[in-house]
């Protein structure tokens, strides 16, 4: 199956003349083994020993999977890799038993590097600093003796920075549940008395019916006089007054890929002429930066053009 991420991946790695990789970190782990990584939260966080990790030959083809159990059918069905191999965290239908998540982590560990074929052979072998437990470092260490550390980041991050048409494709994808959650809000705040529980509650509502499945959200909606500062952490019980500002800051994450958007909405009456004349300069900033967005350009370039499209509005952007 093809898998432009992991090429680029290995490219980039060539360049450090690394000979195999171990990725840990949950972004860059979805990215060359097309599983979405779920994000850890609830009773499996505490109960989970060691993240999903990312085995694969740099000069060679061989890619392996490491996994709980509660994750690796998932992972089979979704990546591209030649094996994900399992481990169990918790033994739910032996509630006595004592439980080995640790022994059973660091066992698949073990059978994974060993599936490597390396045993004492001098290799370098591509890690990201920021993300790999002490616990897999140790049993590397026992596992290949020869081994060389070498930090992948900053290499990972060039390899991504380009978009595959893949990509693009999910990219897309997440941003359409933006774009939903945001039509949901228009349509809930044509009228006031409404609570955030409920505008809440109605927009992930909507976005759960596009995407027909589970999917992770973060983000909030803020209603009225909490918008005079930043106030992250709605929704709260307040109930909507006409001529109220809704804002909605939303970020969805979708086959392992985030969108993110916030807009503002006034409710239950006409804009006022100051609100008209904001609304108009974002929207005029946000078509100026979408039209610099182009190859070649540089950040500064993007920021000079939106910061303009405000100035005209005698508005100033930062």
């Amino acid at each position: 199956m093809d898998n432009q991420e992991l090429a680029r991946t290995r490219a980039a790695l060539q360049e450090l003349n690394a000979d195999w990789a171990l990725l840990s970190s949950l972004e860059n782990v979805t990215y060359v083994s097309h599983y979405e990584v779920p994000i850890e939260f609830g009773p499996l966080a505490h109960l989970n020993y060691g993240p999903v990790l990312a085995l694969f030959g740099v000069q060679e083809e061989a890619s392996l999977l490491l996994a709980n159990r509660y994750y690796a059918e998932a992972a089979r069905q979704q990546t591209t890799f030649d094996e994900v191999i399992g481990f169990g965290i918790l033994e739910v239908f032996a509630p006595f038993a004592k439980q080995e998540r640790r022994a059973n982590f660091v066992a698949a560990l073990r059978q994974a590097l060993r599936l490597t074929g390396v045993g004492s052979a001098k290799i370098r072998l591509a890690v990201e600093e920021r993300t790999l437990p002490l616990i897999v470092q140790r049993i590397v260490l026992e596992e290949l003796p020869n081994v060389e550390f070498v930090a992948a980041d900053d290499a990972l991050a060039r390899a991504r920075m380009i978009k595959t048409p893949r990509e693009i494709g999910l990219l897309k994808a997440a941003a359409e549940v933006v774009n939903v959650a945001h039509k949901e809000l228009m349509r809930v705040t044509q009228q006031a008395g409404t609570s955030e529980f409920a505008i809440w509650s109605a927009l992930t509502e909507r976005m759960h019916e596009h995407v027909g499945g589970k999917f992770h959200i973060a983000g909030e909606v803020v209603c009225g006089p909490r918008n005079k500062s930043v106030s992250p952490g709605g929704p709260i019980a307040y109930v909507t007054q006409p001529g109220d500002i809704a804002e909605l800051d939303i970020s969805p994450r979708l086959n392992g890929y985030w969108a993110d958007m916030a807009n503002t909405m006034v409710i239950g009456a006409e804009p006022t002429a100051i609100q008209k004349r904001y609304a108009r300069a974002a929207r005029e900033s946000f078509y100026a930066g979408v039209a610099k967005a182009r190859p070649g350009q540089r950040a500064c370039d993007i920021f000079a053009a939106t910061s303009d499209a405000y100035t005209q509005y005698g508005l100033k952007l930062g």
